[in-house]
């Protein structure tokens, strides 16, 4: 997917102010005040964070990390709910002065995917709009639905605690609130079907099945673990190496290892010079130097420990630490440690089953602030690490982080959430729910409650999909809200793709959010270069249409043509909802762009004064 910004003004629109006619009613009840007041008003504006950049088509394919369609719906939550109902903060982009977009429109279109439109794009007007593109992947990758993803918002800490504050736990607040519903791809995947059905008992010492920790296709690919990647991806990590030729699938009794490496800096960048591997009898299975081809720079001594002597007689190579790992580790191995991403960047390894302490231990409450491993084992296992003036010691690294999870593993699935430490009060109630998926309400749900407007648009083959999240918002809230009249949310369903663009542009006035999915049909058109050019149509339309200061937002579903991009091996079978095999993931490839529509000028209130276009 992309995502792409416009420039201040797009091409061969301009905008003038016009003053309300005698007899006409103001937009704003303020404006003929500040008509006078238009210089140096703060305009709303959209730019990429690094995430956003590392996701930008600007970038190599080969170095290009694609976001995820979550981080697609908290940018369409934060433009019309603002932040202080924007929960989850932006990873991936920079808004300046929100408050002031005049509204939101997002438009999908399903069988266009980014193949087609960098084949077509020099055709195309998008990029004569648009500065920023990103790429996102699909959430058919992590078993997930487009509909569904944009729709379906995950409950804040908070927001879950009120409701069991008022309710008793949540199974008594789904009785009651139908339109709380289960969202199941999150940090902790809560289905049983983590557990392997031919042998179903945990390790003796584990309370609950340790396939529940491990990251998730959806989560590797979110915290930047090596993926062995299909299609055009397949360069990202060419010279990277499997940790096997072939896995096993992963079960509650598969073996951990602790695993952490020290790194140095050369002329390449960070390169390995010690690896260290514990087993679960805490016993260092394998520890070795490792010498880069490249020349140190910087031995990094004080956190590695790591010095010139250290490495003299050495003669292990990269490649021979790989071998003796893929000799070592068992076909079904769980690989533990603290980001073990960048250790398994370190090594240029991939391995699809791995438990990362930096996600399953959390202190901020923020599951993109990490807590350092020498905190965890301070307030987790009493334990003091990194103590000494010689820096860290890996093979000490990768016993702790083994401790702590075989210590949650004797506890419970939420054992260690800082939301948990900060209200002991719901401790026993959120650890009733630790095996349940997460929960979720739809995005109509915050509409309606933040007394906004909104408009979904479909043919019939795409608004049942949205109904039933409306239509249980609606049940719900005209009850939880009876004394407020709720404002107009509505769902349009039509027969032609051109019916849904004329509803949109008729009722571009009338809504807060509007948003239109379509699919464009193979069999309407002759060749791959009509579609780009009915969407190129499409859109044009629906630009002209928008107010000033509305944020568009355009998603390019993919096609199953961009299927079977992802695999560690295409024998395995691994439980749903921990690692998807081959013949399980559908990776189509999603392509987003966003712009910013022209922004008018703006009252120090941040209504927006009378415009025209011309």
């Amino acid at each position: 997917m992309s995502v792409l910004v416009a420039s201040d003004e797009p091409l061969k629109k301009k905008r003038c102010i016009r003053y309300p006619e005698p007899n006409e009613k103001s937009p704003h009840k303020n404006s003929s005040n500040y008509v006078g007041k238009l210089n140096g008003i703060s305009k709303p504006k959209f730019r990429l964070k690094n995430a956003g950049k590392f996701a930008s088509l600007s970038q190599d394919c080969g170095g290009r990390l694609p976001l995820v369609l979550t981080d697609i719906q908290n940018l369409l939550l934060h433009s019309f709910l603002g932040n202080q109902n924007h929960t989850h903060p932006a990873r991936w982009y920079h808004f300046d002065n929100s408050s002031h977009i005049s509204q939101t429109m997002c438009i999908i279109f399903e069988g266009i995917s980014i193949n087609h439109w960098k084949t077509f794009k020099e055709k195309s007007k998008f990029d004569k709009l648009f500065n920023n593109c990103v790429e996102i992947f699909t959430p058919a990758i992590y078993n997930g639905s487009l509909v569904k993803d944009l729709a379906l918002v995950p409950l804040s800490q908070t927001e879950k605690e009120t409701l069991i504050q008022k309710y008793g736990d949540m199974n008594s607040a789904m009785d009651v609130r139908k339109d709380i519903m289960m969202k199941g791809e999150f940090l902790t995947n809560g289905e049983d079907t983590s557990m392997n059905k031919t042998n179903p008992e945990f390790n003796i010492n584990d309370n609950f099945p340790r396939t529940k920790l491990i990251l998730s296709s959806y989560q590797l690919i979110e915290e930047n673990y090596p993926v062995p990647l299909k299609g055009k991806f397949k360069k990202m990590y060419a010279d990277y190496v499997l940790s096997k030729n072939k896995y096993e699938a992963v079960t509650p009794k598969s073996p951990m290892f602790g695993l952490d490496c020290e790194m140095c800096i050369t002329k390449a960048g960070s390169e390995l010079t010690r690896v260290s591997v514990v087993n679960e009898n805490y016993e260092v299975v394998y520890e070795s130097f490792v010498k880069p081809y490249n020349n140190i720079t910087d031995y990094l001594t004080r956190f590695s420990g790591i010095t010139e002597s250290s490495l003299s007689n050495v003669t292990k190579r990269l490649e021979d630490v790989q071998n003796d790992l893929r000799e070592l580790l068992p076909p079904d191995a769980i690989l533990i440690g603290q980001s073990l991403n960048f250790d398994l960047h370190a090594l240029k390894m991939m391995h699809p089953y791995v438990i990362d302490t930096s996600c399953i231990y959390n202190f901020s409450g923020d599951r993109g602030r990490k807590t350092k491993l020498k905190i965890l084992a301070k307030e987790f296992l009493n334990e003091d690490i990194q103590t000494g003036k010689s820096g860290h010691c890996s093979a000490e690294d990768a016993l702790t982080a083994l401790k702590l999870v075989q210590l949650k593993l004797s506890k419970c699935i939420e054992f260690g959430d800082s939301v948990q430490k900060r209200r002991q009060c719901f401790k026993e109630r959120l650890i009733e729910q630790a095996s349940k998926p997460e929960y979720g309400m739809s995005i109509f749900n915050h509409i309606i409650e933040q007394e906004k407007t909104a408009l979904v648009v479909g043919c019939d083959n795409i608004t049942g999909d949205y109904h039933s999240y409306l239509s249980q918002a609606k049940n719900s809230l005209s009850n939880h809200l009876k004394k407020k009249k709720l404002k107009k949310v509505k769902l349009s369903t039509v027969d032609t793709v051109e019916e849904v663009i004329s509803t949109v542009t008729d009722s571009v006035n009338d809504y807060n959010f509007i948003m239109a999915h379509l699919k464009i049909d193979d069999s309407e058109h002759d060749d791959v270069s009509q579609k780009i050019s009915e969407v190129d149509r499409h859109i044009e339309h629906i630009w002209e249409s928008l107010n000033d200061a509305a944020l568009c937002v355009v998603i390019f579903g993919g096609t199953t043509e961009d299927n079977d991009m992802y695999s560690f091996n295409e024998n395995i079978l691994t439980p749903k909802g921990i690692y998807l095999a081959d013949n399980e993931v559908v990776t189509q490839l999603c392509f987003v762009q966003f712009y910013t529509f022209t922004f008018g000028a703006f009252d120090s209130e941040g209504g927006n004064l009378a415009i025209r276009k011309s």
